[in-house]
């Protein structure tokens, strides 16, 4: 159980480094209509190639996006299971820290 709790919890970081940039939260944003090459997804952004690349390559480390290759093309879309799995379990724990904290009662000098 423990291991699996660090397992996520490294999971959890990966994600969250990858939509810790608006640019990345653009690109999912864009992902999430439909799957797209690097080349497509560079006509929305100022950026060059090997920036868009770049955050590409961080939301794959996080899971957040996945990879299909059409002949010569990578093609990106958003990897939904992974970041609803990784993000349903934040939000238990989440959760459940929320509860932990109102049985708990106000913090000193907190109004209750």
């Amino acid at each position: 159980m423990a291991k699996e709790h660090g397992a996520m919890e490294g999971r959890l970081r990966a994600c969250f480094e990858g939509l810790a940039d608006f640019h990345r939260l653009k690109m999912i944003d864009l992902l999430l209509e439909g799957e797209m090459s690097v080349t497509a997804l560079c006509a929305h952004f100022t950026m060059r190639q090997p920036s868009v690349s770049h955050h590409l390559a961080v939301l794959k480390k996080g899971g957040i996006v996945k990879t299909r290759r059409n002949g010569k093309e990578i093609l990106y879309s958003v990897n939904r299971k992974y970041l609803s799995s990784v993000m349903t379990y934040y939000f238990a724990r989440f959760g459940f820290m929320v509860k932990e904290m109102d049985a708990a009662g106000p913090a000193p000098g907190e109004t209750p």
